[in-house]
């Protein structure tokens, strides 16, 4: 039975793809390895520029409306990325990773918990009228922004995560992560 062969195709013009860089999205299984590389790299991204608190930009349209629009806290998105690596590589943990980070975690606390303290002091030595304008916005569980104190836990935490990060790459490396992979051809 002879073969029909389609009349738009034309057999001298064809062109033969390279099989590397082939895939398909079917064949693409869940690689753990992968997913680390894709969040660290998310994380040295978030981290590898000014860190730096978020604020609104405010501008005014042609009606007059005042539009806000929030800039993103850096600090906080750098937090996060780490947060988030340390849930992925958490079935990774060795001895020494969990040591590492539960220590680095309970320093931050213990920093946050004397920075919190520092705060109350100072809002219990003011007089009752300076008192008054900081009632409700000053507790020994929150750090209002405005005062120094934030800033100080802010950067604290920055540091905290930036050991925590540091960690987790040494973790990588001792899972030996970055390994080559042996090709044969």
């Amino acid at each position: 039975m002879p073969v029909k062969q389609d009349p738009n195709f034309d057999n001298d013009n064809f062109e033969i793809l390279d099989v590397e860089d082939y895939h398909s999205d079917k064949l693409q299984v869940f690689n753990h390895q992968v997913l680390v590389m894709e969040i660290l790299r998310k994380v040295s991204e978030a981290g590898s520029h000014e860190l730096r608190a978020g604020w609104f930009n405010e501008r005014v349209d042609n009606q007059g409306n005042v539009i806000r629009m929030y800039i993103e806290d850096t600090r906080k998105k750098f937090i996060e990325t780490v947060k988030t690596a340390m849930t992925i590589m958490s079935c990774d943990f060795d001895t020494e990773a969990t040591d590492t980070i539960t220590a680095a975690l309970d320093r931050l606390k213990g920093i946050n918990k004397q920075l919190k303290q520092e705060q109350w002091n100072w809002f219990q030595a003011l007089p009752p009228r300076m008192k008054q304008s900081y009632e409700g916005k000053i507790s020994t569980i929150f750090f209002n922004v405005d005062l120094g104190w934030y800033l100080k836990s802010m950067e604290e935490e920055v540091e905290c995560y930036r050991e925590v990060l540091e960690e987790l790459h040494n973790l990588t490396k001792r899972l030996d992560f970055y390994k080559s992979a042996e090709l044969e051809g």
